[in-house]
């Protein structure tokens, strides 16, 4: 028998204690994948919301509360934040350089046949961003199902749900009632976050025409051209709005959502450590086990004439097997654990080519480590040595 054969056979010779080993290693590096995923797709997140929120400002009505800007969703009457705080918005004189203007206007909507069925309808341009309330990251809505809002949109009856707002109350649906009137669902968006996903969004002139909330507004998002105009842009609308508007930059806004994701990349990436170091112990100690149980074979294969090279291909042949086996179970457990980790963490998780080359990359390394005792010891081994050991 070869070493290489030798080396896969030999974890079998105690099946018991291969199939728990297998069993751990399968665990340990499928988490540890999804684990280091979670902490790129976290510092991705936080790159991609810095690089976007720099030249972004938010207008809300005057006294409002957090960034959904509560406050600026109270009965209709309240007219301080209006769509002539929209033109004053834009007749400032640095208005050539504001890129992009999104107005919203939002009401609450409470289901009295369920339990704690709360959600928010929220009326913008077709376009505009899909920008949920209280998720840490609220312009990351993304369409799973179904179409964006699109042009030829802006007068239609048609809504975008959350994902959650569609397996609590639409179950299956494709159509829903808001003020009495039939809306029917193009599409559903998700956030990873279950309060950011139980929004509807629909056209701001349907939604005008549903609720009749007159000029008001709740939100106004202004995007200018570059950051250097960003500090300038801010003090002029302070300057034109105040007792209208409440003017906050988009970073002082989303602090607390840098914070969260902060704090869940660098608490992924501990785990990412600690189940580095439970799989490489767990190599570590069933590889040197393995050695000491079969002194006594090694000195016997040296004494018949097997050189160095061939007793190395065999304990590496047996690492990186045990390995492959529990690279092989990580891939079963990762896939329908990928969902289950996004969804508990709220950062994007998939299945992809990056799980699937981490998964290998950890069972590599771990065999590697996993190889390095019998390896030295199987060099440093002689025949005499082993019948002594074993005598």
């Amino acid at each position: 028998m070869s070493a290489i054969s030798r080396g896969f056979t030999n974890p079998f010779r105690n099946r018991a204690r291969a199939v728990v080993v297998v069993a751990l290693l399968s665990l340990v590096t499928g988490f540890l994948a999804l684990m280091v995923q979670a902490t790129l797709a976290s510092r991705q997140q936080i790159a991609s919301m810095e690089g976007r929120v720099r030249t972004l400002i938010e207008l809300r009505e005057a006294g409002a509360f957090g960034t959904g800007g509560f406050g600026g969703d109270k009965p209709i009457g309240h007219d301080r934040f209006t769509t002539e705080t929209l033109q004053t918005a834009k007749s400032i004189p640095s208005a050539r350089n504001l890129a992009r203007i999104d107005e919203y206007v939002y009401a609450p909507q409470v289901d009295p046949s369920k339990k704690n069925a709360y959600s928010m309808l929220i009326g913008l341009h077709p376009g505009a961003a899909l920008r949920a309330i209280g998720e840490v990251d609220y312009e990351n809505a993304r369409i799973v199902s179904g179409r964006n809002l699109a042009a030829g949109d802006e007068n239609a009856n048609v809504a975008i749900v959350g994902k959650l707002y569609e397996e609590q109350r639409l179950r299956g649906e494709r159509q829903l009632a808001l003020n009495g009137k039939p809306f029917k669902v193009i599409g559903v968006y998700t956030t990873a976050n279950d309060f950011g996903d139980n929004h509807v969004f629909i056209p701001i002139n349907a939604f005008r025409e549903t609720f009749n909330p007159g000029k008001r507004l709740s939100k106004i998002f202004v995007t200018v051209d570059s950051v250097a105009n960003v500090e300038r842009i801010v003090a002029e609308l302070k300057e034109r709005l105040v007792d209208q508007a409440d003017v906050v930059t988009a970073p002082e806004a989303v602090s607390t959502a840098r914070t969260t994701l902060g704090t869940l990349a660098v608490s992924s990436a501990y785990a990412a450590v600690l189940l580095f170091a439970i799989g490489a112990v767990v190599t570590v100690f069933v590889m040197v086990l393995s050695t000491r149980e079969r002194v006594r074979e090694i000195g016997t294969l040296k004494a018949i004439g097997a050189s160095n090279r061939e007793v190395v291909i065999q304990f590496l042949s047996e690492a990186f097997g045990m390995s492959a086996l529990g690279a092989a179970g990580a891939l079963i457990l990762a896939l329908p654990f990928s969902p289950v980790v996004s969804r508990v963490l709220g950062v994007p998780l998939e299945f992809d080519r990056n799980v699937v080359l981490l998964i290998l990359a950890g069972s590599v390394v771990f065999a590697a480590l996993g190889s390095l005792y019998p390896v030295i010891q199987g060099m440093r081994l002689s025949p005499v040595e082993a019948m002594r050991r074993t005598g």
